[in-house]
């Protein structure tokens, strides 16, 4: 009995130490690279003509969906708050494969937008996304550059949590997305997007579907209904300029588009109808030189609940970016927006938008 006794306790530090030496040896094969990054930006904007009420997110042209208390003219507004902060953490060579962590924010958050505001905060674990991040509904490698921070019309332009798959398929990546609800009062299952993206030898092509299940039950009116959406979009490379493109259509899109200047849905009587919108946009960039670029941009959405015209919502970006060293840039926009007003409400009017954009930016 003691020799077996004598043999056990020799066969567990025998296991004990080939633990130890495989965990010392995994220990030095895992490389941890840590990052710390981020922008300056300052802002400086000029409202020639601006129906909206003040702010900040004017920035965005939320407030062209906003009755203004009257036309701001000749309107001077600065601002830095976009300015960044990025920490990211990769390692590689661990037991379970590849490892990410990201986390950003900037100060676009809070009632006078100056409080540190949650933008990315995700973990990969090889092909897995987990966090909150871009909404898989995006495309990313479609959007135009403008100085105007998210404001374009037929913009798909959300950040939530979401648990995310990526499959490598050769030259194209296939997306498979869990994700916060983004317009459900009372969500019942997460909205499910798949996306498909595929490079070229021009650019990228990409191709994605939303679907939601809509819930709202306020005491009185209780009813749900499945919205389904798509959008197909790329970029064209053109020698060093590019083409990039987007076309947007479907139900229930709510804040996913334009930051949520059409609502999801409206209820007729007991019924849940919900919106309709399209949106598409062109952008074409040109580049001067490598220090100099320039980029046009024209975008217009269109939407309707249960028959009524909500109004449509276009936009031109027009802009120049001088860059004299690669993290300094400089640039001026000219921005010309328009909402028209839904159907059958006379108490608003067509807003509309002019604004001359200047900016200086500091990467680091």
């Amino acid at each position: 009995m003691q020799n077996n006794n004598k043999v056990n306790r020799l066969a567990l530090a025998v296991l004990a130490g080939a633990l130890f030496s495989a965990a010392a040896a995994n220990a030095d094969d895992v490389v941890t690279t840590n990052t710390f990054s981020g922008y300056v930006k300052m802002d400086v904007l000029f409202n020639s003509e601006n129906d909206a009420s003040g702010g900040l997110r004017e920035q965005a042209l939320l407030t062209l969906n906003a009755d203004e208390a009257k036309d701001e003219e000749g309107e001077l507004y600065m601002s830095a708050w976009e300015s960044r902060l990025n920490f990211t953490s990769k390692s590689t060579g661990t037991p379970v494969g590849d490892l990410k962590a990201v986390i950003e924010g900037d100060m676009y958050s809070g009632a006078t937008q100056n409080v540190f505001n949650l933008r990315h905060a995700y973990l990969q674990q090889n092909n897995l996304t987990i966090g909150q991040t871009w909404s898989t509904f995006m495309d990313l490698g479609a959007l135009a550059e403008t100085a105007d921070f998210g404001g374009p019309a037929a913009r798909i332009f959300t950040r939530q949590p979401l648990v995310r798959y990526s499959v490598k398929m050769g030259d194209a990546t296939l997306d498979l997305a869990a994700e916060k609800p983004k317009n459900s009062v009372d969500p019942v299952m997460p909205d499910l997007v798949v996306n498909y993206t595929t490079k070229t030898s021009f650019g990228h092509l990409s191709a994605g579907l939303l679907a939601q299940q809509l819930n709202d039950d306020d005491g009185t009116k209780d009813d749900s209904a499945m919205a389904l959406a798509a959008r197909f979009s790329g970029r064209i490379n053109l020698g060093g300029d590019n083409l990039k493109f987007s076309v947007i259509s479907g139900q229930g899109l709510g804040g996913y588009m334009n930051f949520g200047d059409v609502a999801a849905y409206d209820f007729s009587g007991d019924k849940m109808e919900l919106s309709t919108q399209t949106g598409f946009k062109l952008a074409y960039q040109h580049v001067f030189s490598d220090t100099l670029r320039s980029t046009l941009r024209y975008a217009q959405t269109t939407s309707e609940i249960d028959g009524i015209d909500m109004g449509d919502f276009s936009s031109i970006h027009a802009n120049l970016v001088y860059n004299p060293y690669k993290p300094l840039s400089y640039g001026a926009e000219v921005v010309s927006a328009t909402k028209a007003k839904a159907e059958g409400n006379a108490l608003t009017e067509d807003r509309k938008l002019s604004r001359l954009h200047l900016f200086a930016k500091l990467a680091f």
